[in-house]
């Protein structure tokens, strides 16, 4: 029977969630997600379904329905302000949509959390461990042995090299590469297209190959 599904977010990172299911179901016949719409406070319609309701309606549809949600809010560069939405909506991690897409590897022992996301063709290694709601996008490469904090985010052909760390709700960018052991800290980003030869502190981004510090994000 199918799951049904509410994506939070919009035609961004929703918009890649809902594609994947699409594709789930058309070329691999995988019916297990239903998409019953978006919750969105700025939006009538994303990608052709209807947005049910705001953010602040969550409380009502975990309260009368069985529905699953599938978060795909992430602010680039207001990473606090991300996590303070997601712990308003406090979705209990039993309501929390796991999807992958059927194209993807996932080691058998890969630690995957509730509510995450990973898209086509992503690689995930043994021993990984990846927090709850974290999304990862098209063609990334998650080594063995890593550690994802919840709520992060991995762009197009991210990688995470075998070891590599990243903090709660931390980025990396489209392109971007953590070397084995390195750390990319809470509520931080490694820019497109560069290379973590170091750890990156809480709350910092770092661009370049090597990465440099570029600036802070914003703690409030």
């Amino acid at each position: 029977m199918k799951k049904k599904v509410i994506i939070v977010g919009g035609e961004g990172n929703g918009g890649v969630i809902a594609s994947c299911i699409e594709d789930n179901q058309k070329r691999y016949n995988d019916y297990e997600w239903e998409i019953v719409g978006f919750i969105n406070d700025f939006e009538e319609q994303v990608c052709g379904y209807p947005v049910i309701g705001p953010l602040s309606s969550i409380k009502r549809f975990l309260d009368t329905t069985d529905y699953y949600f599938s978060w795909g809010i992430h602010l680039v560069g207001r990473n606090v302000l991300t996590e303070k939405m997601y712990r308003e909506a406090n979705i209990p991690k039993n309501r929390l949509a796991t999807i992958i897409h059927k194209s993807a590897f996932v080691a058998k022992n890969a630690i995957i959390e509730p509510g995450v996301f990973i898209m086509a063709n992503c690689y995930v290694g043994p021993q990984a461990i990846i927090g709850s709601s974290s999304l990862i996008m098209a063609n990334s490469m998650i080594g063995h042995n890593i550690e994802m904090g919840e709520l992060c985010h991995c762009s197009v052909g991210a990688i995470m090299t075998g070891y590599s760390k990243m903090g709660i709700c931390s980025d990396i960018a489209v392109g971007s590469t953590i070397l084995a052991y390195k750390k990319i800290g809470a509520f931080a980003m490694l820019g497109a297209a560069s290379l973590a030869t170091h750890d990156i502190p809480d709350y910092e981004i770092h661009v370049g190959s090597p990465a440099k510090f570029l600036k802070r994000i914003k703690e409030d």
